[in-house]
């Protein structure tokens, strides 16, 4: 199965920062050392997520996309990490992943669950100076243990689906304490490969946690 996940470059906390160095917390999916798809100003930029609180602890993502130059090549190459307290005050780095040189990551935070005990993100990878897909990756945070741990939604879907067929995901958020719900489509037409499709239309789909099994549908 192929997870070719095709994505054009997803409580306030305060940060002081020189101008043009800080962004909003909705680039923290997509940061790029350029001001768009399009170019623009090349620089290293930071993005922060707002914090997510609940009864076990509080966590916040940062990205950043470094510039570097090689002669009058540009580089951006970016890192996430993502940081949580208890207590809310003594924030420690849970997770961190740093992209290859010249490579993209991004994160979403999804939310905590209804009893605050495991918060759900969302990375992204994409190269910079290739045409390839953007690979996500479903997280979970235990606020018990702060351990950051990937969801294996791929061997989940390969069970549905098959290996031979490729589909487009999303997560979308919580379905209670023990459930994931997860959006999947169709990929858009390439010429580069054939395709064989999972999926004909937009279709919600259930991850249970503690199965490590998908079920179709929203319930």
């Amino acid at each position: 199965m192929k997870l070719r996940i095709l994505a054009r470059y997803s409580l306030l906390f305060l940060v002081v920062c020189a101008p043009a160095f800080c962004q909003s917390s909705e680039t923290t999916s997509s940061l790029s050392c350029w001001d768009s798809h399009h170019g623009g100003t090349f620089q290293t930029r930071h993005a922060r997520t707002p914090v997510a609180k609940s009864s076990r602890g509080s966590a916040y993502a940062e990205v950043i996309a470094e510039a570097s130059n090689s002669g009058e090549a540009q580089f951006c190459k970016n890192t996430v990490q993502v940081f949580f307290a208890k207590d809310g005050t003594n924030y420690k780095v849970a997770y961190e992943k740093a992209g290859l040189d010249d490579e993209g990551v991004g994160i979403r935070v999804l939310g905590w669950s209804q009893n605050g005990s495991k918060l759900l993100m969302e990375t992204s990878v994409w190269g910079y100076d290739l045409d390839r897909d953007v690979s996500k990756s479903a997280l979970l945070l235990d606020a018990g243990t702060a351990d950051v741990k990937e969801l294996p939604l791929a061997d989940a879907f390969e069970r549905v689906f098959g290996k031979d067929c490729e589909f487009d995901s999303s997560v979308i958020g919580w379905q209670g304490d023990e459930r994931v719900l997860i959006r999947v489509a169709k990929t858009p037409p390439t010429t580069r490969y054939q395709q064989t499709f999972c999926v004909e239309k937009p279709t919600i789909y259930s991850f249970n946690l503690k199965e490590g099994r998908i079920q179709t549908g929203k319930p």
